[in-house]
């Protein structure tokens, strides 16, 4: 083998170590816009074996939301991750929203300028068969959330953005308390006909009520 051809061999496998050492720490912050993978063939396109669940449809303004990312096999385990959640109006390139906290060992949290731990990845590449993570709403959003996992079954083989079952709504609903001149008003009905009731049985029912001209 030629002195040249072994220097080519070299710089292949120092590249390949280096591809994989990255995946294997999970995605870069160059991510953060398509959340794809910086590495490997084009994603599949056949329905995802996994699945993204939020446990809740509807929370507050900065409240939180538990959400599931899991293998719907028990054979199914996924090695890497990335994992968002977006406003799906805003396209084409929703950016990250909120931010995650007290996330499992097996993720860590991504800063998607201008935000930070608004995303999160694998930590490491040992199979997966479910995580459960807490995101946070941002404070002065009200609308849609849908959560997107991008899921790598191994290095060749992953599913972009896969959503949510459900989206979630941000922001409390619009109140149907009444305003206090409508509560006293109809507060004030039922007691008068309750009092208009009683003064009718006793005007009419009283053995010696008599009206005297």
């Amino acid at each position: 083998m030629s002195p040249f051809v072994k220097l080519v061999m070299l710089v292949l496998v120092a590249n390949a170590s280096k591809y994989a050492d990255a995946y294997s720490r999970g995605a870069p912050e160059e991510a953060c816009l398509t959340v794809e993978p910086q590495h490997g063939p084009s994603p599949q396109t056949t329905p995802a074996p996994f699945s993204v669940t939020p446990q809740q449809r509807s929370i507050e303004k900065g409240g939180t939301v538990k959400v599931t990312i899991e293998a719907k096999s028990p054979r199914g385990s996924f090695q890497g991750f990335m994992f968002v959640a977006v406003n799906p109006n805003d396209s084409p390139s929703p950016q990250p929203l909120g931010h995650f906290m007290n996330s499992p060992h097996p993720a860590r949290s991504i800063d998607c300028r201008p935000g930070q731990s608004n995303a999160l990845t694998h930590r490491d590449a040992k199979g997966k068969d479910k995580l459960e993570f807490t995101w946070v709403a941002p404070p002065d959003f009200e609308g849609e959330i849908e959560f997107r996992c991008t899921f790598l079954r191994d290095f060749t083989t992953f599913w972009v953005q896969v959503p949510s079952s459900t989206r979630v709504q941000v922001g409390q609903p619009a109140s149907n308390e009444k305003s206090g001149s409508e509560k006293i008003s109809s507060s004030l009905i039922p007691l008068v006909t309750v009092f208009d009731y009683f003064v009718w049985r006793i005007w009419f029912w009283t053995p010696n009520a008599n009206i005297n001209p």
